[in-house]
């Protein structure tokens, strides 16, 4: 049989997401500072990726379009947005939340999938949206009457700069290599980071988990090198709503390793989210 490479990439990103964001967690009910914590992570995932490109990728990074450095920094500061958001939004919400609520991704990357690189928007897709929507809402309300909470809608902003990230990404994947595609997403997410952390005062190197720092690295690593390599042969709306098994292994390692719990319509929620990705899959949208 033969091996399909967009399905094999994407399974390898979401279940490295999926550990990442259970890391994360658990690093941070120990008490880490959600802003150094990702500093540091990030760092640590700069670093190795440098040493990737310097020993590897050291002629093709000589020959990059000085033109496209401006969309690789563009890529890096919408990914570093989405840290520091998303670290805080999972701080003050669960792993379980988090992982279905950062998929909402899905329906930044489809809508600017359409309006940026004319991807079509059929009623499949747009049927497959509302219904996501819908799982979305159950996961975030657990079935109630209210608004997301301030942990949703800090998850949503940075889904919303992963999903930015992933367009910008998706046009450069023919015109550079992508382990350097990978190389700037990090770097220039941890200047942006860095930066932000000399304005607002944080001490990045203030480390309390060290050990989670440096897992959350090294599996970053894995996550984002998958990511780029899905973006190469597959299209950005198959990316985000195919990587389903993401908030499933969430969903899993929460309840065991974080003892967080679920409710039935949060269940239901979770049900329609990864259905709408199991569907994109056998549609091949």
């Amino acid at each position: 049989m033969k091996l399909n490479k967009k399905l094999l990439y994407v399974a390898i990103f979401s279940i490295s997401w999926a550990f990442v964001i259970t890391i994360n967690k658990h690093g941070l009910n120990l008490g880490t500072k959600p802003f150094q914590y990702t500093a540091q992570t990030n760092f640590i995932t700069a670093i190795i990726l440098s040493l990737l490109v310097f020993f590897t990728k050291k002629q093709e990074f000589a020959k990059i379009d000085k033109n496209l450095i401006l969309k690789m920094i563009a890529i890096g500061l919408c990914v570093g947005i989405a840290y520091i958001t998303g670290i805080y939004g999972l701080k003050l919400t669960s792993s379980i939340n988090y992982g279905f609520v950062i998929k909402s991704a899905m329906i930044f990357t489809i809508i600017q999938a359409y309006i940026f690189l004319k991807e079509k928007l059929t009623k499949q897709k747009i049927l497959l949206l509302i219904v996501f929507t819908i799982g979305a809402y159950l996961v975030t309300t657990a079935g109630k009457l209210l608004i997301p909470k301030p942990g949703d809608l800090l998850t949503m902003v940075a889904a919303l700069g992963f999903s930015s990230a992933n367009i910008i990404q998706k046009k450069l994947t023919k015109e550079i290599d992508p382990v350097l595609i990978t190389w700037a997403r990090i770097t220039f997410a941890f200047l942006t980071v860095a930066i932000a952390s000399l304005v607002i005062g944080k001490n990045i190197f203030e480390i309390i988990a060290p050990v989670h720092v440096i897992a959350v690295g090294f599996l970053s690593v894995i996550l984002v090198i998958y990511l780029v390599k899905t973006l190469s042969v597959a299209s950005a709306s198959y990316l985000t709503m195919t990587s389903m098994i993401t908030p499933f292994l969430v969903t899993i390692f929460g309840l065991v390793f974080l003892k967080e719990t679920i409710n039935i319509f949060q269940i239901i929620g979770g049900i329609l989210i990864i259905g709408c990705g199991v569907l994109v899959h056998k549609l091949d949208m």
